[in-house]
């Protein structure tokens, strides 16, 4: 006699994130266990609820990224603007993966929508802003960069980079899509780096 297939629970999350992703919170169970190729009592019998296959399936990363360790790790011989072009790579990629999530998780929050990783003093946004922040502090401390203040020059640098990868995922049908990645962060490090004030005038 055959032994049952042994359906894992991997695969189910696989399927869940990757239908939640495509149709929003209010894909079903059904379209879920089709796409895992499992029947939708094979879900139930591991999760409870929609509610609860959908917190598992679309758990945040609580590791540090990628560019907080670049951050931390800046060495004071490094080139402050090319240490900021390759964190801003790595954020790209990471707000990539992340911001459908976030996008799904609001509204199911239990306070005020917002998901339950974004709450509390070691959120990974709050993380990543005290990280940069303290970058700019570290380089301002050596010369490096003109004096100004931390946060704001580090909520500049993230929520463009928010905002980038934001209009990719809104504008992804359209034909008409943001600057590429590598020119838009070059721009980007360049109005930080020298500012927007005008170039005074001869004879001023």
């Amino acid at each position: 006699m055959a032994r049952p297939t042994t359906i894992s629970e991997e695969r189910i999350l696989d399927a869940a994130r990757a239908v939640f992703l495509e149709l929003g919170i209010a894909a079903t169970t059904a379209e879920v266990a089709k796409r895992a190729g499992v029947a939708e009592g094979s879900i139930f019998k591991r999760f409870a609820t929609k509610a609860e296959l959908f917190k598992a399936a679309m758990q945040f990363e609580f590791e540090d990224p990628d560019f907080i360790r670049t951050l931390v790790g800046a060495r004071d011989e490094d080139d402050p603007r090319e240490t900021l072009f390759q964190v801003g790579l790595q954020a790209v990629g990471f707000f990539r993966r992340m911001m459908p999530l976030i996008m799904l998780q609001f509204g199911t929050g239990k306070k005020h929508g917002v998901p339950e990783q974004l709450l509390g003093n070691k959120a990974p946004p709050l993380r990543a802003l005290n990280a940069i922040a303290t970058f700019v502090e570290r380089q301002i401390r050596a010369g490096r960069m003109r004096k100004h203040e931390p946060e704001i020059v580090a909520r500049m640098l993230m929520g463009s980079i928010q905002s980038y990868v934001f209009f990719e995922i809104v504008l992804r049908t359209q034909q008409k899509m943001p600057l590429p990645v590598e020119e838009y962060l070059r721009g980007l490090i360049n109005v930080l780096w020298t500012g927007v004030e005008p170039a005074p005038r001869k004879g001023h």
